[in-house]
C-alpha cells in the first residue's frame, strides 16, 4: 500500500513539474508580447494599443483621401507626349516642321503644329477631347495623336 501511495505521489509531482514548466513558458511568451510589464499592466497595455490602433486608422483614412485627390489631379496632367517632324514643302531643306501632341490620361489635350516654309513659320493649335478633335487633322497630326494615345499612363516597373 505504501508503494502505491509513493507511486501516486511521484506521478503527482511529475504532473506538478510539467504544469510549472508550461506556466514558465507562458510567462515568457507574455513577457515577449507585452514587454517587461507587471501582470496588472495588461489592461493598460491593451488600452494603449487600442488608442494607437485608432490613431493609425485615422492616419490611414487621411492618406486614402489624399491619395484619391492626387490620383484625380494626376489624371488631368500632361502625361502622353509625342512629336513628329516632317517636311511639308519640297523647296525647303530638312524636317523643320513638326506636330506635337500633349494629352492627359483621358486622351484630352492639344496638338500643336508648326509649319516652316521659306516665307515664314505658322503655328496651329487644335484641342483634343477624349482622343478626338472638332477640327480636321493633317496626316502628321493624326500620326502624332495616335503615337501619344499609345503611350501608357501607368508604370509597369517600380
Amino acid at each position: 500500500m505504501v508503494i502505491a501511495i509513493v507511486g501516486i505521489a511521484v506521478v503527482g509531482l511529475l504532473i506538478i513539474a510539467a504544469l510549472a514548466w508550461r506556466l514558465l513558458a507562458l510567462e515568457k511568451r507574455f513577457q515577449l508580447a507585452l514587454g517587461k510589464s507587471q501582470p496588472g499592466d495588461l489592461e493598460q497595455k491593451l488600452v494603449s494599443n487600442f488608442k494607437e490602433l485608432e490613431q493609425v486608422q485615422k492616419e490611414l483614412t487621411h492618406l486614402t483621401e489624399e491619395y484619391a485627390k492626387l490620383a484625380s489631379a494626376q489624371s488631368l496632367s500632361s502625361q502622353k507626349i509625342s512629336i513628329v517632324r516632317f517636311n511639308p514643302f519640297a523647296d525647303t531643306g530638312g524636317d523643320q516642321s513638326f506636330s506635337l501632341a500633349v494629352l492627359d490620361a483621358h486622351d484630352s489635350g492639344y496638338v500643336l503644329t508648326s509649319i516652316h516654309g521659306r516665307q515664314g513659320t505658322r503655328v496651329y493649335v487644335k484641342p483634343i477631347d477624349f482622343g478626338k478633335s472638332k477640327h480636321q487633322l493633317s496626316e502628321e497630326e493624326k500620326q502624332v495623336l495616335q503615337q501619344a494615345q499609345k503611350r501608357t499612363t501607368t508604370r509597369k516597373e517600380i
